[in-house]
């Protein structure tokens, strides 16, 4: 978390599901979520924020409502002492890589490229 930018995720995560850590992983696409909203600039990573700061800033985001439930999944997996299983986690994988895919395909808003008005 540390150093988020610089992280390798897709790396970690393959190797938490060769381990067979199942909750890691999804705590890693979460990650990877949170990590691409922000390169998108669609929040303000901090290390000390909570999720539900991100998901106040996300408020008027089309992501908004697919964040807050990966949110509520990753919580319930994470803090929950839910022991993922490998068909959970396969059902749970492509919403978080869909996630992620639709944070990077947002083209982050800057004045140079606002209408002037």
């Amino acid at each position: 978390e540390e150093k988020l930018y610089e992280s390798d995720l897709d790396g970690f995560i393959r190797e938490a599901v060769e381990k067979g850590n199942y909750a890691l992983a999804i705590r890693l696409y979460y990650l990877a979520v949170i990590k691409e909203l922000s390169l998108s600039k669609v929040i303000k990573w901090k290390r000390d924020k909570t999720n539900r700061d991100y998901l106040r800033e996300m408020a008027s985001s089309a992501l908004h409502q697919p964040f807050k439930e990966a949110t509520r999944a990753f919580e319930h997996i994470w803090y929950g002492e839910h022991a993922l299983q490998k068909e959970e986690y396969d059902r749970l994988k492509p919403r978080f890589a869909d996630l992620v895919n639709q944070a990077k395909a947002i083209i982050p808003t800057t004045p140079s490229n606002q209408e002037n008005g």
